[in-house]
């Protein structure tokens, strides 16, 4: 009995060995990751990765996802919104050539971001239909109804086995927190937790895998230095993760925060980019399906060198296109710069002096103009400046707002920017601040002056800013609070293209506008 016992184990261990591989629980899976593309087609320079490689670029990314999913079928590619917002090819078409170039980028699946909005939630709704791969979201709703916008909450999708429930969500505070309120009058971003355990509910029968491409969070930081200026991190993604169960992987998009070593929270896996397309993420994933859960995983998130990769031939055609039918606007110089037109998150930079300076110049008697940090998309080499350079840096259809402000409002702006959650105020000549990120958050700012006087909190002050902020954009709700506001209509672009094309040179210098103790 004894041998005859063994003789079976035997044979059982034998039939185990000659089972197919095609038949094994154990499945591979490899998710390609992008986040906050913001219309770079481009190689280009970041400075605090490489000085003098450039790093990035739609048709390098095209043609690692096609070699990747060449080499192995059990792959998928997702993003996690913001195709918009930089470069002057969106704004000038209203992200049409973005989505256009997206088209080719091989995407299995995206959710939407806020920059998505900044042309009009109906301009939107026409760039989404264009899309050729699946945008995703599930609570963006028409305002007072219970129609979804963009009426695709989720897909299914099967890689390699695995049945995929990919979900795409955006965040209600970084909805409300970062987008133009008279682009989306009319439609209600929902709380995300709920409709995500909803959709959780509907795809957990069905699929082996559950995840979440979202847009959370705080906003990136737009800075030459990247995030030596303010160190952002992932504290919503992990609160989600940890508030609602069955989440397997979850791809953020908006902080700017690439993540390493992936954060798992609630036995959520997340993982994010810089943005930009200065890296594609790729997280190798190892999945037993009889127990139903990941049992092993490595992340990749590595710079995208453009002299590494081949650009992608069909991606470089579609890139060129749009260049040619921009290059008459784009190309025109409005004048010659000294220095780089760089950007900062934390204290006064040259390009948020141009911004301020600009606006202050077309209404000059006001006491003083203020522009955001995280309006600021992109530096200016020395040299000739173009309408293009201009359009990239700032690429938002902002106009400028005259408000009446008390001292007090005016003070509790500079504070919250002092927070640095959204980054500093950037302000016109004549303002002198003075703040101490050693103190605690509302009573930072040490001393301002405005054209040499002491801010009074009792004063009256004649400000300008953009229509953004006068809304109370990236949390500056004191904005919301003056005595009057009127709308001039008059673009902040073209009050900065204006301002530029008074001398044929430019010579930015940092004043001391405002600077940490």
């Amino acid at each position: 009995m004894k041998r005859s016992l063994l003789q079976i184990i035997a044979f059982i261990v034998l039939q185990a060995a000659l089972v197919p591989a095609a038949y094994s629980q154990e499945k591979k899976l490899t998710v390609l990751y992008t986040n906050d593309l913001h219309a770079h087609f481009e190689a280009q320079i970041v400075p605090w990765a490489d000085k003098t490689r450039p790093i990035g670029g739609f048709a390098n990314i095209a043609t690692l996802v096609k070699k990747a999913k060449a080499a192995d079928p059990a792959t998928v590619y997702v993003d996690a919104g913001d195709f918009f917002a930089g470069p002057y090819v969106s704004s000038l078409t209203k992200g049409e050539a973005v989505i256009d170039a997206a088209n080719y980028l091989g995407l299995d699946a995206a959710c939407v971001g806020n920059h998505e909005f900044d042309y009009g939630w109906q301009n939107a709704l026409t760039q989404f239909k264009r899309a050729k791969f699946p945008m995703l979201n599930g609570d963006i709703f028409l305002k007072g109804t219970n129609k979804l916008l963009w009426p695709h909450p989720y897909i299914i999708k099967n890689v390699g086995g695995l049945r995929l429930g990919i979900i795409g969500l955006h965040e209600k505070f970084a909805f409300y927190d970062t987008t133009a309120a008279e682009m989306v009058t009319g439609v209600e971003a929902r709380d995300e937790r709920a409709y995500l355990r909803k959709y959780i509910k509907e795809l957990k029968p069905k699929t082996d895998l559950i995840i979440l491409l979202i847009h959370i969070g705080i906003p990136g930081t737009q800075s030459t230095g990247g995030e030596g200026d303010v160190i952002r991190n992932h504290q919503h993604d992990i609160d989600l993760a940890k508030s609602v169960r069955g989440i397997d992987l979850m791809v953020t998009g908006h902080p700017h925060s690439g993540i390493k070593e992936p954060i798992v929270a609630n036995g959520t896996i997340v993982v994010s980019t810089d943005a930009y397309t200065i890296e594609l993420g790729r997280l190798d994933i190892m999945y037993d399906k009889q127990k139903r859960k990941i049992t092993s995983y490595k992340n990749h998130l590595d710079y995208v060198f453009d002299d590494e990769v081949e650009d992608d031939p069909q991606m470089a055609q579609v890139i060129k296109k749009w260049n040619d039918k921009l290059k008459a606007i784009t190309d025109e110089v409005v004048t010659n710069s000294s220095a780089p037109l760089t950007r900062s998150y934390s204290e006064e930079s040259v390009m948020g002096n141009v911004v301020a300076d600009s606006m202050l110049a077309s209404y000059p008697d006001n006491d003083l103009a203020l522009t955001n940090s995280g309006g600021l998309r992109q530096d200016i080499e020395a040299g000739p400046v173009t309408v293009g350079d201009l359009i990239s840096a700032f690429p938002f259809p902002n106009t400028i707002v005259k408000l009446r402000m008390k001292g007090s409002d005016l003070r509790g702006v500079f504070e919250h920017g002092a927070s640095l959650t959204n980054g500093i105020l950037q302000a016109s000549h004549g303002v002198e601040l003075v703040y101490d990120e050693a103190k605690p958050v509302g009573s930072r700012v040490t001393s301002c002056l405005i054209n040499g006087s002491a801010l009074d909190d009792t004063k009256l002050y004649n400000v300008l800013t953009s229509n953004f902020l006068a809304d109370g954009g990236d949390g500056f709700m004191s904005f919301k609070n003056a005595l009057s506001s009127q709308r001039t209509g008059v673009e902040i672009l073209q009050s900065m293209i204006k301002y530029l094309k008074r001398s044929p040179k430019y010579n930015p210098r940092i004043e001391g506008r405002v600077r940490k103790k």
